[in-house]
């Protein structure tokens, strides 16, 4: 089952990726329209720019469909390193099997359990969960710098188009002649520049909505680094594999986990304001967290040997 679940991430994201670069293809006409008004101080005929307005409209809905998407495999990720954090707190109950056994040898129950608490397995599992965060910080750090970049240049294109809105109604006005009234050129203005400065606003949103999931996916990958250490200690293998160069999309963060670097200290704060704001943005997905975490709301326990706690999304 988690092979194929592995299988179906891999897929969503792929699918993800495909549409997200259709989207961007799709902003081309209005940011190349919006450039050329931008040049030549001149406004487009009314049915091209009702045209865009009206793309821009029709596209809203896959764009919040496919952020949601996005956040549903954030959400399923933070409830994965839960579970994870969970089953490191529970390893030493004893399994069915191994309960079985002790009724026969105490001694054979421990060898049992100590070949499970040596055993890859769960390291395997947080490394695959490690690989996921990457393929997910590519994704929605992909996204951001595109939409960053092309805000940039829509919003300078929009100011020029508002600083020399007085030229804009010359031409206007030399067009049509006396009679065009004032109301005629504010008619013709006034929509072309609120057409834009909803794709600005949208491009804006964007980058803020990016901005909620990768803060997330950032918190929640801290605490799997985190996680990651505490269960290779425990287990007597060390930080094995983590290195940054496997991590393209996490190398920061792998990094400072390498050197040492990366601590609890904040961490907890950190991820309640990530939750918090992701909650707000996404409240389905946030509560589909939940679920798939089968309701944990506790904080992960540690042995005191250690002297901290990880902190679970709450």
């Amino acid at each position: 089952m988690r092979v194929a679940a592995f299988k179906n991430f891999d897929g969503e994201i792929e699918r993800i990726s495909g549409v997200l670069t259709a989207m961007r293809d799709a902003l081309r006409p209005v940011s190349s329209l919006l450039a050329e008004i931008a040049q030549d101080l001149a406004l487009p005929d009314e049915e091209k720019l009702a045209a865009e307005a009206e793309r821009l409209r029709a596209e809203m809905p896959e764009r919040q469909a496919v952020e949601a998407a996005t956040a549903r495999l954030v959400a399923r990720l933070a409830a994965e390193i839960g579970i994870c954090a969970q089953e490191f707190d529970d390893r030493e109950m004893p399994t069915r099997f191994e309960t079985l056994i002790g009724y026969v040898s105490g001694a054979a129950r421990h060898r049992r359990q100590q070949a499970r608490w040596r055993s890859p397995v769960p390291l395997n599992r947080l490394a695959e969960l490690l690989r996921r965060a990457d393929l997910l910080a590519g994704l929605v750090r992909e996204e951001r710098d595109f939409l960053i970049g092309q805000r940039k240049e829509s919003e300078g294109d929009l100011v020029t188009l508002i600083d020399h809105r007085p030229e804009i109604i010359e031409k206007l006005r030399g067009e049509d002649g006396a009679a065009m009234t004032g109301l005629d050129v504010i008619g013709r203005t006034e929509p072309a520049i609120k057409v834009f400065q909803d794709f600005v606003a949208g491009l804006n949103a964007r980058v803020g909505t990016c901005n909620i999931l990768l803060h997330k996916l950032i918190t929640d990958t801290e605490n799997l680094l985190i996680l990651y250490r505490i269960v290779a200690d425990a287990s007597g293998r060390g930080d094995v594999g983590l290195k940054p160069d496997l991590f393209p999309h996490l190398a920061p963060e792998v990094e400072r986990f390498s050197s040492g670097l990366l601590t609890l200290h904040g961490l907890d704060r950190r991820r309640h304001r990530a939750d918090q704001a992701f909650a707000e943005r996404f409240p389905t997905e946030a509560a589909g967290e939940a679920a798939d975490a089968d309701g944990g709301t506790g904080r992960f326990r540690l042995p005191a040997v250690f002297g901290f706690k990880l902190i679970r999304s709450q």
